[in-house]
C-alpha cells in the first residue's frame, strides 16, 4: 500500500512539475546562478554550467525514474476521476515537495561531480537547498497562488 501512494505522489509531482510547476526549473536556475556567483565567489560561465547541467541532470533523472518506477514496473496509470472530489494536497506543500525532490536529485549531482572534480561540497548542498526552496516559495507565491 505505500509503494502505490509513494508511486501516486511521485507520479502527481511530476506531473504537477511538467504543467502548473514548470517555472520551478528555471528559476531554481536563476537563484543558483545568483547564489554561486555572489556569495561563492564562482565565475559566471562554471555557475552558468553547474546551474543547468543540475537541472537537466535532475529532470532527467525524475522523468525517467518516474516513468522506469510507477509506470513500467508498478503498471500506475494517471485516471482522473471526475465522478468525485479526491483529497487534494495545498500547492505550499506541492510546491515545497518539488523543491525537495530536485534537492535530492541535485545532492545526487554534486556527488557525482565531486568524483571528477574538487569542489566544495557541502556549499554547493547548501545553495541548492536554499535555491530549491526559495524557487519552490516564489512559484507557489508568484503563480500558483495567483492562477488556483
Amino acid at each position: 500500500m505505500w509503494l502505490k501512494s509513494t508511486a501516486d505522489f511521485l507520479l502527481s509531482q511530476w506531473l504537477w512539475n511538467v504543467t502548473w510547476g514548470w517555472y520551478h526549473i528555471p528559476v531554481t536556475m536563476f537563484i543558483m546562478m545568483f547564489l554561486l556567483k555572489f556569495f561563492g565567489r564562482v565565475r559566471i560561465m562554471p555557475s552558468v554550467l553547474i546551474s543547468v547541467f543540475s537541472q537537466v541532470f535532475s529532470f532527467a533523472l525524475f522523468s525517467l525514474f518516474v516513468v522506469a518506477v510507477p509506470v513500467y514496473l508498478l503498471g500506475l496509470k494517471f485516471v482522473p476521476y471526475d465522478c468525485y472530489t479526491q483529497e487534494i494536497m495545498h500547492p505550499a506543500i506541492i510546491c515545497l515537495s518539488l523543491g525537495v525532490i530536485y534537492f535530492l536529485f541535485h545532492i545526487l549531482f554534486f556527488l557525482l561531480l565531486d568524483l571528477f572534480y574538487d569542489v566544495p561540497l557541502r556549499f554547493f548542498i547548501l545553495i541548492s537547498f536554499v535555491a530549491n526552496i526559495v524557487s519552490a516559495l516564489l512559484v507557489y507565491k508568484f503563480w500558483c497562488f495567483n492562477v488556483l
